[in-house]
């Protein structure tokens, strides 16, 4: 296990920004901005041209910046396509925030540049200055990493790949195993660099390898209250044993199977910061997966507990669930789930990401099965309390045909949290919740473009 050696590249200069003599600066149109105290930021990802008929935001990411009191005006209008920059990535970039809003971090995703890591300190309008140290995690974590702001000032990428092991001659091939080799790094994000790598296998029980399961794919880390352990959100996959067909190469392709009942929710933790002593955990609350898509989907409440949203591979597969993993024990607390289903009195919602705000306070964006096996639809706002283990759902335009599935960031601001709302190519608005009372307000009109689509709020 390696835990001690990192390599930081730095990678070109810094770029420049307008050097000003009073506290207003001017964005690109000439007008006056003022500086704040906190920035929000949205981002937008930006439709690939070359495929118009998927807003699949592959084409990279813009961000732009407004003050508070601009993102709450429903009179202000901001076009992040027009006004923004465009963030270094050649899809979309794995964008992160300082909690006062000073600085966004990004991994770049994919190309040439896949896995660079870039900072920048937020001034408004597009004004975002890059540090001139780039940190390379490339060669631990791929072109590709998982990341997130695991702490403030820490962030923390990961990589899992379980390549396929079989036996025999063509064409009696006969599978053995898949297990996941996995890196892990950590990363200064106040003076960036990296300064933790570990590598290791993860293996499921016996029966579950032999069975076919494996973990595929691990994301959105977050270290406790106690700054002692890294949880990992974590997906198992299963592979059909019996079944295989012969590459042009000879190799045997296994197919994966997605009928099969899913594992049980699972969870890496790590010591941390030292990343030793690997370890799964096994909710027995749900079937699914805890790794997210895009987005953070594990929280620290305000009672120090892990709070965890899961997603699955169809309807009844966990897409509802949030679990709680013990500050006590740092484990699973079996006795504990909040189901969105029961707490709205459905039987179709699908977590897409969502927000811990305070004192067991919570806001969840969410979108509902069309009966039609995976497949889901519609865009959905609801607060919850994790405590209570309720839900209110509000009304928003243009619901049934929103798509949040590329969602990577909700904001929080004192007692407000902010959504970014606009269906995929068209104008929609920011929305404010009040986490005390709930109250909903609408705030900065959200300009769009055809194929683009507002993806977060930082």
């Amino acid at each position: 296990m390696k835990t001690d050696l990192f390599k930081t590249m730095v990678l070109g200069a810094v770029v420049t920004a307008f050097s000003l003599s009073s506290c207003q600066k001017d964005d690109s149109s000439g007008e006056k901005i003022e500086d704040t105290d906190r920035w929000i930021t949205l981002s937008g990802a930006m439709d690939d041209p070359s495929n118009p008929t998927v807003a699949d935001g592959n084409a990279g990411t813009m961000v732009y910046s407004l003050s508070v009191a601009d993102a709450k005006n429903p009179g202000v209008t901001v076009n992040v396509f027009d006004q923004g920059l465009h963030v270094k990535s050649q899809r979309t970039a794995r964008l992160q925030a300082s909690a006062d809003g000073k600085f966004l971090y990004n991994i770049q995703y994919v190309g040439e540049d896949g896995g660079i890591f870039n900072k920048f300190s937020v001034h408004g309008g597009k004004d975002f200055r890059q540090d001139p140290v780039e940190v390379d995690t490339e060669p631990y974590v791929s072109a590709s990493p998982r990341w997130l702001k695991a702490t403030e000032g820490v962030g923390v990428a990961v990589k899992a790949e379980a390549n396929l092991v079989y036996e025999g001659i063509s064409p009696n091939f006969v599978f053995k195993e898949r297990i996941a080799d996995v890196d892990v790094i950590t990363l200064d994000l106040n003076n960036p660099k990296i300064t933790k790598i570990t590598d290791f296998r993860l293996p499921l029980s016996a029966e579950e390898i032999a069975a076919g399961y494996h973990v595929s794919r691990i994301d959105v880390p977050v270290v406790n209250k106690a700054g002692s352990k890294v949880f990992i959100g974590v997906q198992v996959s299963k592979t059909n044993t019996s079944s295989f067909e012969i590459g042009e190469d000879g190799i045997p392709v296994f197919a994966a199977d997605n009928k099969s009942p899913k594992s049980w929710a699972r969870t890496l933790v790590l010591d941390y910061p030292s990343l030793a002593n690997p370890k799964l955990l096994t909710s027995t609350q749900t079937r699914g997966n805890t790794n997210g898509y895009r987005s953070t989907m594990q929280y620290i409440g305000s009672d120090g507990n892990v709070y965890q949203a899961t997603s699955g591979e169809g309807h009844g597969n966990g897409g509802s669930k949030i679990l709680r993993l013990s500050a006590a024990t740092n484990d699973y607390d079996n006795n504990y789930v909040f189901s969105l289903d029961q707490a709205l009195g459905q039987s179709d919602t699908y977590i897409e990401t969502w927000k811990y705000a305070s004192d067991g306070v919570g806001f969840v964006v969410y979108s509902k099965y069309t009966g039609k096996g995976t497949e889901r639809a519609g865009g959905y706002i609801a607060r919850i309390d994790l405590n209570a283990k309720t839900a209110t759902k509000y009304t928003i335009p243009n619901e049934a045909t929103l798509d949040f599935g590329q969602i990577q960031a909700i904001a929080t601001h004192g007692d407000d949290v902010f959504v970014a709302v606009t269906p995929v190519g068209q104008d929609g608005n920011l929305y404010i919740f009040n986490r005390k009372t709930g109250e909903m307000t609408v705030g900065a009109k959200l300009a769009n473009k055809p194929g683009n689509r507002y993806i977060g709020v930082y």
